[in-house]
């Protein structure tokens, strides 16, 4: 096994082990109490963005292993956050900003299949810009946990999401697949910055 694919093997792997970790602390955890609709964004986002990633030159799926189980584990969290929500009589709704995040997808969506069927284009220009997308989906997040008294999230779940991201960066980075890059470094950045921001509300959580 090469070190691209051993990297890729590994960053899915810790991804897994991750996201068991979360549906655990969803299930048996009353403190942890993820948002349904950012979920259902999240899913929509990653599942667009490997299909516009199929349809770009070079595309691999050892390249892109991490986007590839990110379906299978979001949408496996978002099944157990939909249970939890139901059986604590918790109603789904989206604010602004997750309405306006499925239109633009939907958007990009209906752009890369007239790109790519239509006018026989790639996928690397709609793939580039559900990222930009998903990016602004991070810091929007970012913007409402500063401003949170507490931490709502397993935040030792998300510590195994960075890792897997970090290696699934290196996994972009040996096989010079720019696109695969681009996902792992959001995705990195994305999280990096959310795991910052938990651990200060929950800093804040201790002082109150």
């Amino acid at each position: 096994m090469t070190p691209r694919e051993m990297s890729a093997l590994t960053s899915t792997i810790i991804l897994v082990i991750g996201s068991i970790w979360y549906i655990i602390q969803v299930a048996k955890n009353d403190a942890v109490k993820p948002v349904l609709a950012t979920w259902i964004v999240t899913s929509f986002g990653t599942v667009l963005s490997f299909a516009t990633y199929w349809t770009s030159p070079h595309h691999s799926l050892v390249s892109n292993a991490y986007n590839a189980i990110s379906i299978v584990t979001i949408n496996s969290i978002l099944i157990s956050v939909a249970i939890k929500n139901r059986a604590n009589g918790v109603k789904l709704s989206f604010n602004t900003f997750q309405k306006v995040c499925l239109m633009v997808s939907t958007v990009i969506a209906i752009f890369w299949a007239v790109l790519v069927w239509g006018l026989g284009g790639t996928g690397i220009v709609p793939n580039i810009l559900i990222q930009v997308l998903m990016l602004i989906g991070y810091l929007i997040t970012a913007e409402r946990l500063l401003s949170a008294k507490k931490n709502t999230e397993p935040l030792s779940a998300w510590w195994f999401v960075l890792v897997a991201s970090l290696i699934a960066m290196y996994t972009g980075i040996v096989s010079r697949n720019t696109l695969s890059i681009i996902f792992a470094s959001r995705t990195t950045f994305g999280v990096g910055l959310l795991i910052w921001l938990m651990i200060r509300a929950e800093h804040r959580s201790r002082q109150m």
